[in-house]
């Protein structure tokens, strides 16, 4: 095979998965917004069909052959990378029994739904079973791959390449000597913000309509981007030219759905600005969890809670929403929405406490794989690690163990993604203040601006480069999560006045 018919191949074989994946997005899409609840039971029955179809397409001996012979070649920097990424997916998957790789995704489908009515009804009772079941088929699925170091290891390395429990155990310990302090100091010292004028009625239809400014504010093209609802935000890639996020509106909460769409956007960024020459290639998407929860946490508190952001939009949600603000001066709305208070709920976390929730459950999940815990009662035990870490206590498993979809597909070592990430951001905010005046850029409504740095240090090269590569190349110095907790000592010691 030489290099002409190799990229022939490619095509060929990467166009037709693509398709396979395209159908499977939008199933997953639609049932995770509009479709109907009574419709599951056929469209699982129907996912599971096609999936076993790409399954069978992907991993077949003889495209599996020719792919390896690529690997022989030299395609040049980005296939050489394209092809080796694929083949260490498919050696994997190919491992995987037929039936079991089935089983996989109806499991998974089938989880999703037992936590959405589990959830609904504040009912861990109803999930637990089904958790149970997802452990034990994620552990089978590694016992099929293998692996050198621990399982937990390995489910980490999965989601941010070179990761390790000790590498997170030393850095949640940089967040237990440095962060718990400062928050205990801050409750005791800092003086007292009120963000109750934020919490009271906010009519949905008038939400839509701030959701209308930000999507100016961040031009959001509706030609390239959709947003719909969903009982979990998130964001689904279709093409570089086709993003999908989802939001969720609480009457009583005006920022979330404000910060819900700002961090997707930043997720849909990412997947929008990937280099052309990238579209339809397996590294157009395949980005860490690391480096994707970087970028839609650095929108939503690095960009989204500055001053600037706000300093032309606050009038304009003032006039959507004129009896509830009235009172409320723009200095006191950007102490309001970053307010340290902590909260049960990890999507409606403020900045400073955030990465707390976030070590409850990667304590939990590290001992619920190694099987040191009792799954049976880990809302109980999740009750127990919220009221030692932030000093409250869920009432109910819907505001305790059941708050997050993750678990529910088996996404075990994705978690600690969202801290890791968050601390990432802050090396990227250093190195884009150095280039650009964000604040300049924000204020005159340049928004355009920090797309275009991010573009172009960061999304254009999609998954060409590790996390660790990414932060040297852009950031000149390795990553050190010293960064993040100085930023945020810094932030909240000026807005507290300590």
């Amino acid at each position: 095979m030489n290099k002409e018919e190799a990229l022939s191949f490619y095509k060929q074989y990467r166009d037709k998965c693509n398709a396979y994946q395209l159908a499977e997005t939008t199933i997953f899409f639609d049932m995770s917004t509009i479709a109907p609840e009574n419709g599951n039971d056929y469209r699982i029955k129907m996912m599971s069909l096609l999936g076993g179809e790409a399954y069978d397409y992907q991993t077949a001996p003889e495209n599996i052959e020719k792919l390896e012979e690529m690997s022989k070649l030299d395609l040049g920097d980005v296939m050489n990378e394209e092809i080796r990424q694929v083949l260490k997916d498919l050696h994997r998957i190919s491992k995987l029994p037929r039936d079991f790789y089935i089983y996989m995704q109806e499991l998974s489908a089938k989880g999703e739904i037992a936590w959405k009515k589990a959830k609904k009804e504040k009912d861990y009772s109803l999930f637990k079973d089904v958790l149970k079941e997802l452990v034990e088929m994620r552990k089978k699925a590694y016992d099929y791959y293998g692996y050198d170091k621990t399982l937990y290891d390995a489910m980490l390395d999965d989601y941010e390449t070179g990761m390790t429990i000790e590498k997170y155990d030393n850095f949640f310990a940089c967040i237990k000597e440095r962060l718990v302090p400062f928050i205990k100091k801050l409750e005791k010292e800092g003086k007292k913000i009120d963000d109750h004028p934020l919490h009271q009625t906010f009519e949905i239809e008038g939400q839509e309509k701030v959701m209308d400014i930000l999507k100016d504010y961040m031009n959001f093209n509706p030609k390239e981007c959709y947003m719909g609802l969903s009982a979990h935000p998130f964001t689904c890639s279709f093409s570089l030219h086709d993003v999908r996020i989802t939001n969720k509106y609480i009457e009583n909460s005006l920022v979330s759905s404000i910060f819900t769409i700002i961090h997707e956007y930043g997720h849909a960024l990412y997947m929008m600005h990937v280099d052309e020459k990238l579209e339809g290639l397996y590294v157009s998407g395949s980005m860490t969890s690391g480096m994707h929860e970087s970028q839609s946490r650095f929108l939503e508190n690095y960009i989204g809670k500055r001053k600037s952001f706000w300093v032309n939009n606050f009038s304009k949600v003032k006039e959507i929403f004129p009896e509830q603000l009235k009172n409320i001066a723009f200095d006191d709305f950007m102490e309001m929405i970053n307010v340290v208070q902590p909260s049960l709920i990890r999507t409606e976390a403020d900045e400073l406490t955030y990465p707390l929730h976030i070590l409850v459950r990667y304590e939990l999940e590290k001992e619920m794989i190694n099987g040191n815990i009792d799954i049976d009662h880990l809302d109980q035990i999740w009750a127990d690690k919220y009221e030692d870490y932030l000093g409250i206590r869920p009432q109910d498993a819907s505001e305790g163990i059941l708050q997050d979809i993750h678990w529910s597909d088996g996404s075990f070592g994705y978690f600690p993604t969202y801290a890791l990430g968050s601390a990432f951001g802050a090396q990227f905010f250093k190195a884009m203040q150095k280039d650009l005046d964000v604040d300049v850029a924000l204020a005159s409504n340049h928004f355009s601006l920090i797309e275009d740095w991010l573009r172009e240090h960061i999304h254009q090269y999609g998954a060409l480069y590790k996390a660790d590569e990414i932060i040297e190349k852009v950031c000149h110095e390795p990553f050190d999560p010293n960064v993040y907790i100085d930023y945020l000592i810094d932030k909240f010691s000026n807005i507290y006045g300590i």
